[in-house]
């Protein structure tokens, strides 16, 4: 309150710290974590998509090995489908 011309602004100098250079560091590093945030993203979709297929293509080596039957496999890749849906 008592000092608030004092150094020029507001009391704390002609400007920030870190001038121009400080707000392209700040935005490169939020460029930065936001690629990253993105890659993340993908890279946990993927992971889930492989996942959900993997029953079904064990299914359908089964089915192509002989271990199953017909009725069977189309019994287990209904349910597998209706609750990849869900």
């Amino acid at each position: 309150m008592f000092c608030s011309n004092f150094g020029g602004r507001g009391g704390f100098g002609p400007g920030n710290a870190m001038g121009y250079e400080g707000m392209f560091l700040g935005m490169g590093f939020r460029l930065l974590i936001f690629i990253l945030v993105i890659f993340i993203g993908i890279k946990l979709y993927k992971e889930f998509i492989n996942k959900s297929n993997s029953a079904l293509k064990i299914l359908n080596e089964k089915y192509a090995g002989g271990e199953i039957s017909e009725e069977e496999y189309i019994k287990r890749r209904n349910i597998l489908l209706d609750r990849k849906i869900k």
